[in-house]
């Protein structure tokens, strides 16, 4: 007599093993966290920013229309990515490569390009929390809600997977920790500016600043909040402004990650 075997066939060694580093990485990635929450300054930046960007909005001149309001909230947006994802990702990681915490780490299962990852992940879900906090804010002190929100959304995810990467990249091109502050802060300063500019007068400011990364981003919680109005309005090409955002968004994101993968270093350079 012959009886059906039921039981559960063995999991795969590779898949076994596929977990066991997800597993891994995933509670790298909450250490970083709780590495990163500890940080007075970091903390402070994330928590008390929205309060002072409303500040400003009711002490100065308070933006009017659903338009003005995509305009001003999508530079606020842009300051915070440019403050929490991109400074905390140069600034942290420099910092762990002049000490060779990341080269240490590297005998571990994870590998280098998983440990980078895990730290991105962590200050990209630092910056969602404030983010969150910063829409929650606006709406409960007179924000009108957002026109279309699933352009919100992705100005918000798509900036905040590339800023950590543009952190990461300003690092593999800086030679060590003392020069990081220097090295990042012209795509800072060009970042700010370029997003107040895109509803300039003057058409190739506009289409100017929109080469500048991140400031897409910028552009479509600018029209996600406000409307088509807010924003960039034309460009010299036949294409959708929004398109034009995403493509560059993603674009700027794979140009990142492909230059830093040929000039990362694990240890600093004088």
């Amino acid at each position: 007599m012959t009886t059906n075997d039921t039981r559960p066939a063995a999991p795969d060694r590779t898949t076994v093993r596929s977990r066991g580093r997800f597993a891994l990485m995933m509670a790298f990635t909450l250490t970083e966290l709780r590495l990163l929450t500890r940080r007075k300054g970091v903390l402070a930046v994330a928590l008390l920013l929205p309060m002072m960007l409303v500040g400003l909005s009711y002490l100065g001149q308070r933006p009017e229309g659903s338009e003005q309001w995509g305009a001003t909230l999508g530079v606020y947006f842009m300051y915070a990515l440019m403050m929490t994802p991109y400074m905390s990702t140069a600034t942290q990681l420099s910092s762990r490569r002049d000490t060779l915490v990341y080269k240490r780490l590297r005998t571990t299962e994870l590998d280098g390009a998983e440990l980078i990852a895990a730290n991105l992940l962590a200050v990209a879900a630092l910056g969602l929390t404030q983010m969150l906090l910063m829409l929650a804010v606006f709406l409960v002190t007179g924000a009108p809600a957002p026109e279309n929100l699933p352009l919100v959304l992705a100005g918000v995810v798509l900036g905040l997977v590339l800023a950590p990467i543009l952190g990461t990249f300003i690092v593999s091109i800086t030679g060590n920790h003392e020069r990081v502050m220097f090295t990042m802060m012209p795509l800072l300063i060009l970042a700010v500016i370029g997003a107040q500019l895109l509803d300039h007068p003057m058409e190739i400011v506009s289409w100017l600043s929109i080469l500048v990364p991140l400031v897409p981003a910028a552009d479509l919680i600018a029209k996600g909040w406000g409307g088509a109005g807010a924003g960039l309005q034309t460009l010299p090409l036949p294409v959708s402004p929004v398109v034009a955002d995403i493509v560059l968004l993603v674009g700027w994101t794979a140009l990142a990650i492909f230059v830093t993968t040929r000039t990362w270093r694990w240890e600093p350079r004088s």
